[in-house]
């Protein structure tokens, strides 16, 4: 028998032995690409640049004996420097979790807080109610991709542990560990309890300087939603936090929600606060917000909306307040439309002599069109009186904005689709001014051309152009032009390993 005719039998006999026995779903190979290039040109020099990059990212997932398993890779250079700018991979079953390479870590606000980190973390679940975590690594540029990423933060290591039990009757017990970039551990205690509509939760944080305490309530039905937390956390109190920090924070946030209709809402939000790290000693700040929303059958909407911010807890902040009414009203003539109108008015005390404080009135009209859910058009009209409270002097200034946007829509029944966007606005400085206008052009465009010959493929051309004009040519004035291309392409192996 030929070479060749053996390998096809074996190959058909592989076919059919995965396709009898075959319980889960193959592995799929996924690659994605880009490549792209822009500058933006200008008299001023610090808005003269030019940039390349691209891209190249693979992909393997699919059923293992074991579960599912995830892994990527992505290799990227920008201006002509290459790294290794993400790697992943993950295995998943019924009772365990486990990641390798790049991952975000979120155990709580006062432990990990949204943390992007390079390492590793594995999740046991021995049981329904019992599960712990491991994980450790770098935050920052700690292990690859130093040249292509925009993170210039310091390299920080850490380690990091927690488990969370729940013995029944709706009750939760969460213990955490943590080694900090400053060589303080953390050991966190948390509990939850869930009864009816109710909510209560506590964590205690304890480091070798500081402690930090977070403490919430929270009721909810279908008519009423209502909670508040209270968090406490020294300024010496270090975790290796990434994108929230409540260091040196110790105050209340408080929401309440009210839906006694499908057509009635009404929020409010108030957060008072201290910041012992950045703000002046014994001062708290105060904000506060609100939104009332009607809908009419008639397709009329309205609203409200006010917020007071009291930063008057910072050695050079302020007090601002401010209001939005609006109304808008739904109408279909050869296709659905509306039009609305709102006006805002806003107050600002400074409480820095180097800052003005002022008054402002801003009012603003404008039209959707919406052709068959295609093609979106706005045009939009605002108009500003502002009160300089020192001098009385009035500014008004004014805009114009119109936009069409083009939905990604397929061209014909071809495997070409399209999606655009242009948008233009002029602000004018002093509306009513009888010198020489002193106006601000933006005009921005996007167009993109994909072409999706099947679900497996499909690749792309986006070019993007914004032209900005203003009176001070030299340094505001630039226009800057990208041009992007990508392709995407996953294929079946045919490999069943589960």
């Amino acid at each position: 028998m030929k070479k060749s005719t053996l390998v096809l039998a074996l190959i058909a006999v592989m076919a059919i032995s995965n396709q009898a026995f075959a319980l889960g779903d193959p592995l799929t190979l996924t690659y994605a690409g880009g490549t792209g290039q822009g500058r933006s040109t200008s008299s001023f020099v610090e808005n003269q640049w030019e940039y390349r990059y691209q891209y190249h990212m693979l992909a393997l997932s699919g059923d293992i004996p074991q579960g599912k398993l995830f892994s990527q890779i992505q290799l990227e250079e920008r201006d002509y420097i290459t790294g290794l700018g993400y790697a992943k991979l993950g295995l998943y079953g019924s009772t365990y979790a486990i990641d390798l390479g790049d991952n975000t870590a979120n155990f709580s606000d006062i432990t990990l807080n949204n943390l992007s980190y390079q390492g590793a973390s594995i999740t046991l679940k021995p049981s329904s109610n019992f599960n712990l975590t491991v994980l450790g690594g770098s935050r920052g540029n700690g292990l690859w991709g130093y040249d292509v990423r925009r993170d210039t933060r310091a390299k920080q290591n850490f380690t990091g542990v927690k488990s969370a039990y729940s013995p029944g009757g709706g009750l939760g017990l969460t213990a955490t560990y943590l080694s900090t970039p400053g060589g303080a551990d953390v050991a966190a205690y948390g509990t939850e309890y869930v009864f009816d509509k109710f909510k209560l939760g506590a964590e205690y944080g304890s480091a070798t300087e500081g402690k930090a305490f977070r403490g919430e309530i929270k009721y909810q039905d279908n008519l009423l939603s209502l909670g508040t937390i209270y968090r406490d956390v020294d300024t010496t109190y270090i975790v290796p936090f990434d994108y929230a920090s409540y260091k040196g924070m110790k105050g209340t946030y408080s929401s309440l929600g009210i839906r006694p209709s499908n057509n009635l809402t009404l929020n409010m939000q108030s957060n008072s606060y201290a910041d012992r790290i950045n703000g002046a000693d014994g001062s708290t700040n105060n904000d506060m917000r609100g939104d009332l929303t009607y809908n009419l059958e008639t397709g009329t909407s309205i609203g409200y909306s006010g917020f007071k911010n009291d930063r008057s807890g910072y050695e050079r902040g302020g007090i601002t307040e401010g209001e939005m009414m609006y109304i808008t009203q739904q109408f279909y003539l050869l296709t659905r439309n509306a039009v609305y109108y709102r006006v805002q008015p806003i107050w600002f005390e400074s409480l820095n002599p180097s800052e003005e404080s002022y008054s402002e009135e801003k009012n603003v009209a404008g039209l959707n069109i919406s052709l068959f859910d295609y093609i979106h058009l706005n045009y939009e009209i605002e108009n500003s009186a502002r009160i300089f409270k020192s001098t009385e002097f009035t500014l008004k200034p004014s805009a114009i904005t119109m936009r069409m946007d083009i939905f990604e829509a397929q061209i014909y029944q071809s495997p070409f689709w399209l999606a655009s966007s242009i948008n233009y606005r002029k602000d004018t400085v002093q509306k009513d001014s009888t010198e020489e206008a002193e106006e601000t052009t933006n005009m921005y465009s996007d167009l993109t051309l994909k072409y999706i010959p099947s679900p497996d493929l499909s690749c792309y051309i986006t070019g993007k152009v914004n032209n900005i004009t203003a009176p001070d040519a030299e340094r505001t004035t630039k226009e800057q032009v990208d041009l992007t291309f990508g392709l995407n392409y996953t294929f079946n192996t045919f490999i069943y390993l589960k």
